[in-house]
């Protein structure tokens, strides 16, 4: 009596589970490489600028340290939406300054240490095509509830690094042509970036 090995077919189910994970595997590989690409040429291409930052506290976190972080000119974006809306008349709108989210662009003149100040706010419907002199550029902001943020509100760092980054005056950016911020550095008040791993800071604008 011969005995037959009967061998178990795949179920569709579990080609259909592969092939979805392979898609779903490639997918996350071309979003990452896509947002490497963006960085790249982020700092390649982006304008280099200083921005004085606002007083700050080194904070311990369980992975390393990191610098909460405020800049001096959120104080003078937030000034100027106020002035705006108060131009309105609207009472409405002035009194619910502190609960309103929107996305905006200012324009920001650098001096020649590099360092940005504000200029104005943008009006964009009105400043269509956009001129901007000599070492002026945009910088865009995000106004969540009240709270202004530019770029990152954090840096962070190695452990044990703090006393270092406790010198920190300026942020030091790579601002693209639409206003995008990307913190690189932080610099001190003889605007050097802080390497606490390098004992020969290089001056900022290098």
């Amino acid at each position: 009596m011969s005995s037959a090995v009967l061998k178990r077919r795949p179920q569709p189910s579990s080609k259909l589970s592969l092939l979805v994970a392979i898609v779903g595997l490639l997918i996350v590989l071309v979003v990452v490489n896509l947002g490497i690409k963006k960085y790249e040429t982020h700092l390649a291409t982006a304008q280099k600028m200083l921005l004085q930052l606002a007083p700050v506290d080194p904070r311990s976190l369980m992975q390393g340290d990191y610098m909460a972080l405020d800049y001096a000119i959120s104080e003078q974006i937030m000034a100027a939406i106020e002035q705006q809306l108060a131009a309105t008349d609207n009472q409405k709108q002035i009194d619910t300054l502190y609960n309103l989210s929107q996305d905006g662009l200012v324009v920001i003149k650098k001096d020649p240490q590099g360092v940005g100040h504000f200029v104005r706010l943008l009006d964009q419907p009105k400043e269509d095509p956009l001129i901007l002199a000599k070492d002026e550029l945009l910088l865009a902001y995000r106004l969540r509830h009240g709270q202004l943020k530019i770029a990152t509100n954090a840096f962070f760092f190695e452990e044990g690094q703090a006393a270092a980054f406790e010198q920190a005056k300026y942020g030091l950016f790579r601002v693209n042509d639409k206003g995008e911020p990307l913190l690189t550095h932080l610099v001190n008040s003889e605007f050097e970036v802080i390497d606490p791993k390098n004992n020969s800071p290089k001056p900022s604008n290098k």
